[in-house]
């Protein structure tokens, strides 16, 4: 029998007048323990009915009607770091104009992320004249939250600013027409990057093993002050830098952007499942012994989907990981946290039932997995058709990027 969500709300709030306990029929499927966090899943996301298509879900057209024209414009209206905003939500929708352009080979989407480029060069603290907490100013992206001592430039945010800006240079420079419009402003946007991205060389470090390299915290959290960035963070550097050395021939940034992905390679705990899995601060020492996906405390779903960007970004030509770590990460998905199947996924990679929802956040990010592991295709397109009417735009790209 079909048993939608409105049809059990109704039997819940029945069995809470009666004084009876209705177990939805997922309860019978499930332990005890899965049943409850489905249920607190579709809370979060009540299911889609009818589900539709994915021909039908993601098009160039919808992206079109939600986040072109003057959607943009109006987003674009008051651009600001002060709260996050640029990195957490700008910085996601000129990911996904560039995953746009690869798909559909359409400059407009081009010209839209210009538009955004030069809002985000506008509002850098140096041109702002806005102080950091230590009375520096930065030629980077303040944030007046997260830091108990006052604003501060997070390295996380500097990588996943830059990233898309560099990327968008790099596809400017294959298209000869939008090139010869771009002229000299493609220098001064490279310029823009390299500068932020040299604001956290004193937070380079080499090691601790060989080939390896990390930054550390300075001048923001307490709890981070000179210890290694927590994965998501580096990988997020770490995607910059790699583009960065491709748009302007930085070997140090190459490097650097190694020496991080290896840094994080030794840090992923091989599970007996075939999986990876790791926690939100790595390890400072590599580990060196599988352990089942049990003993790990795992990294939220929501910041693990960056940490594996780097190393997906670098598999994807040769570098540090191999097709076989790939497939370590997408059995992370099956194995994981999709492991229930049917879109319903967990707010940890390790499919930990005690995890929250509320960190299921642009699972799209493991789709390049899919490559080596088929399952993950269907297990992430499953989440979307059933449990989000409305995809965001990264999500909306990158899922319309499988359907060509």
């Amino acid at each position: 029998m079909k048993r939608t969500w409105n049809t059990m709300g109704w039997l819940l709030m029945l069995g809470v007048i009666m004084g009876v306990r209705f177990l939805p029929a997922y309860a019978e499927e499930y332990s005890a323990e899965d049943a409850k966090y489905v249920e607190l899943f579709l809370k979060n996301f009540p299911k889609v009915d009818p589900v539709p298509t994915l021909e039908t879900y993601a098009t160039a057209a919808r992206y079109d009607e939600l986040y072109m024209g003057d959607k943009l414009t109006k987003d674009l209206a008051n651009v600001s770091n002060d709260k996050g905003g640029i990195a957490w939500g700008l910085s996601y929708r000129m990911i996904s104009l560039n995953q746009m352009y690869r798909v559909t080979n359409d400059a407009k989407y081009l010209d839209a992320n210009l538009a955004c480029i030069r809002a985000v060069m506008a509002a850098r603290d140096d041109k702002r004249g806005v102080k950091l907490w230590t009375g520096v100013i930065a030629p980077a992206w303040g944030c007046d939250i997260y830091a108990e001592r006052g604003r501060a430039i997070f390295g996380v945010h500097t990588g996943i600013i830059c990233y898309p800006m560099l990327d968008f240079l790099l596809l400017a420079k294959k298209n000869e027409v939008f090139a010869a419009k771009l002229g000299d402003e493609a220098k001064q946007i490279a310029t823009c990057c390299t500068e932020a991205l040299g604001y956290h060389d004193r937070q380079w470090r080499d090691g601790p093993g060989g080939g390896e390299g990390h930054y550390i915290g300075m001048d923001q959290e307490n709890v981070l002050e000179n210890k290694p960035k927590p994965g998501n963070r580096l990988s997020a550097l770490g995607i910059a830098l790699w583009i960065s050395w491709k748009v302007t021939g930085n070997e140090t940034h190459r490097d650097r952007a190694r020496a991080i992905g290896l840094y994080i390679k030794h840090r992923l705990t091989p599970a007996p499942d075939g999986a990876y899995y790791w926690p939100y601060w790595l390890p400072i020492e590599p580990i060196t012994e599988p352990a089942p996906r049990e003993s790990v405390k795992g990294e939220d779903s929501s910041h693990a989907g960056l940490t594996i960007a780097l190393p997906l970004m670098l598999a994807a030509e040769n570098e540090v990981f191999t097709a076989e770590d790939i497939t370590q990460l997408g059995n992370t998905v099956v194995k994981g946290f999709g492991r229930l199947g049917g879109g319903i996924l967990f707010g940890d990679i390790t499919g930990n039932p005690a995890s929250s929802p509320d960190y299921v956040s642009q699972p799209t990010a493991w789709l390049e997995t899919a490559k080596y592991v088929p399952a993950v295709r269907d297990l992430i397109v499953a989440h979307y058709l059933n449990y989000r009417p409305t995809p965001g735009p990264l999500d909306l790209s990158r899922l319309l990027g499988i359907t060509q």
